[in-house]
């Protein structure tokens, strides 16, 4: 990215939106940080001037936690950054070695503090299905994410692009990516624990693209990830109920009916396989039910 582009991209971008808004700029796929200080200077000199006319409103980047010291955080002060998103991937060292991440769990817990502790607010992108990751090693990293208490979290489970690391490994044999069912649950377990903490989910899964769609060699790729992984954690809900209830009428918050039926009805005709004896229906209830939050 030239800083040329980048003026272009936002000229564009602001072209287009209605008088008065004052959006945020990214600068996301990289880590920013980690390029050279005159080029990371030039890219927000960009920026400056659009925070200057009040265009845009702050900006937020994405970065390595590795990358982050505080003569780096005094920098981007300066330049208008609001949001910083580490990648911290994984909170277990050996699945950070296998996946050849370059930086340890440590570096993560460290990198947090000093990005809270210099006034930013923090987002942690997670990633589920990394080599040597099981079920319990992704638990075990939402925990960890937890408690360091983000502002917001990613969950992104691995898909395989061409031309990387991970796709050679899969390509010898030596990795097996999730399959989408198996993401959705392993995602559902690290959803569980940030709801729990009161820790925003930004977003489940890659954002679609054609490009994208067209490009993912194996994993656990699908357009709709985060609802499926939604749906499997509201199938978790609504049989716990029927555990404890007689009948199978559901009732849950309106906004939340059609995760809770899932994508092609999947939660009721899962539901009625497990409870063969119950008419399984799950219907918007009038009220707000403070026991479904």
């Amino acid at each position: 990215m030239t800083p040329e582009k980048a003026r272009h991209i936002l000229t564009q971008a602001l072209s287009v939106l209605p008088e008065g808004s004052a959006p945020q700029a990214a600068f996301y796929g990289g880590s920013f940080t980690a390029i050279p200080v005159d080029e990371q200077e030039a890219l927000l000199e960009v920026t400056d001037s659009f925070l200057h006319t009040g265009q845009l409103s702050s900006v937020r980047l994405s970065t390595r936690p590795d990358a982050i010291d505080i003569p780096t955080l005094e920098r981007l002060r300066r330049h208008g950054v609001s949001v910083i998103e580490l990648g911290a991937q994984s909170m277990d060292n050996e699945v950070l070695r296998r996946a050849a991440r370059g930086h340890t769990a440590e570096d993560t817990v460290r990198a947090s503090r000093l990005v809270r502790a210099a006034g930013f607010s923090l987002v942690l992108q997670t990633m589920a299905g990394l080599p040597g990751d099981t079920r319990e090693t992704v638990c075990r990293t939402a925990q960890r994410i937890a408690a360091l208490q983000p502002d917001g979290v990613r969950i992104y489970p691995v898909a395989v692009l061409p031309d990387t690391e991970l796709y050679d490994l899969w390509r010898a044999g030596a990795y097996t990516p999730l399959d989408v069912d198996t993401a959705a649950v392993w995602c559902a377990d690290m959803l569980d624990v940030f709801r729990r903490a009161n820790i925003p989910v930004l977003r489940i899964g890659l954002n679609p693209t054609e490009e994208l769609s067209c490009t993912v060699a194996a994993g656990a790729y699908h357009p709709a990830m985060g609802e499926l992984v939604w749906n499997e954690l509201w199938y978790r809900r609504l049989r716990a109920r029927l555990e404890r209830q007689k009948d199978g009428i559901l009732m849950v918050p309106a906004r939340e009916l059609s995760r809770a039926i899932g994508q092609k009805r999947r939660n009721v005709l899962r539901l009625q396989r497990e409870f063969p004896e119950r008419d399984i229906r799950i219907c918007a209830e009038k009220q707000e039910d403070e026991s479904w939050t």
